[in-house]
């Protein structure tokens, strides 16, 4: 059975990855944008504007922006080129219960071989570490059987923990599924919440970031054990200081762990969380 790499085999991702800078400027990787929209005015998630600027806009923005998916030609469009240059194109897209992207995807995938495309179940830097790791697999040389079986594998098993600044965000653009249940209640809550099958679902209501750390130590006791080798990445909207204290709690916690990368809320997501959250995503290997 040929052996797949990083010569032969690309990666498709879209926006909601939020990836970090320079992720898509290496050879393989393609980036298909979703689009945000301030009123009359649209911009390419991660292409019209950064992370940064985004917020700025937001902050300046009188009304909550909207955000759309990329259509059939748009996929089309990148499996075309990567598959002009590429035996094989793994195509990662958030939720399908959160957008249709992956829907088009898979709509534009059937006009071609060898381009698989998958629902991730999961969101931001979550799939940002998912195609890291199989950027790692691509490295050494594995099957396709193993390629698959592994993306199958993260799908299933990982974490993504996410520590809002607020659900204001979330219930205006009616994207708070599971965690319905955190909206409300006293005063400086910053509520927990979790991805459990492709929703965001309530964790824990927490007040202060000692209570908040609490927690997710909890979190990852919960659901690994301490000599797992453990992959980690790091994701914040604007917050400069909790993902280094994040990841001096799962390195302390789990000292076979691994960090991968940070990851920063681009426009999409940013339109569903605001600013000041901060998350982190890992996998059990």
């Amino acid at each position: 059975m040929p052996q797949l790499t990083l010569e032969n085999t690309a990666i498709v991702l879209d926006s909601t990855c939020d990836p970090p800078e320079g992720f898509f400027d290496r050879p393989g990787m393609y980036l298909v944008p979703l689009t945000v929209h301030f009123g009359d005015e649209s911009y390419r998630d991660g292409i019209d504007l950064d992370h940064r600027q985004f917020f700025a806009k937001l902050e300046a923005s009188d009304v909550l922006p909207t955000t759309s998916q990329p259509t059939v030609a748009d996929f089309t469009a990148v499996y075309e080129e990567a598959r002009s240059s590429y035996e094989h194109v793994f195509s990662l897209h958030l939720s399908r219960k959160m957008s249709g992207t992956c829907g088009a995807a898979m709509k534009a995938a059937e006009a071609f071989d060898n381009v698989y495309v998958y629902d991730t179940r999961t969101v931001t830097g979550a799939m940002t570490l998912l195609a890291e790791r199989l950027r790692a697999r691509l490295t050494r040389g594995c099957s396709l059987d193993e390629a698959r079986a592994y993306i199958a594998y993260f799908i299933d098993n990982s974490l993504l923990l996410i520590h809002a600044a607020t659900l204001e965000y979330l219930r205006r653009g009616g994207r708070i599924g599971r965690a319905a249940s955190l909206v409300g209640g006293v005063f400086d809550i910053k509520p927990l919440i979790m991805n459990v099958d492709g929703e965001l679902a309530a964790y824990a209501k927490v007040r202060g970031q000692k209570k908040a750390l609490a927690a997710m130590e909890r979190f990852i006791d919960e659901h690994c054990r301490p000599d797992d080798k453990v992959y980690f990445a790091l994701i914040d909207a604007l917050n400069d200081t909790e993902p280094a204290q994040m990841r001096e709690l799962i390195e302390r916690l789990r000292p076979n762990a691994e960090y991968v990368l940070t990851t920063h809320v681009g426009a999409v997501v940013g339109t569903h969380i605001g600013p000041g959250s901060a998350a982190f995503a890992m996998i059990v290997e």
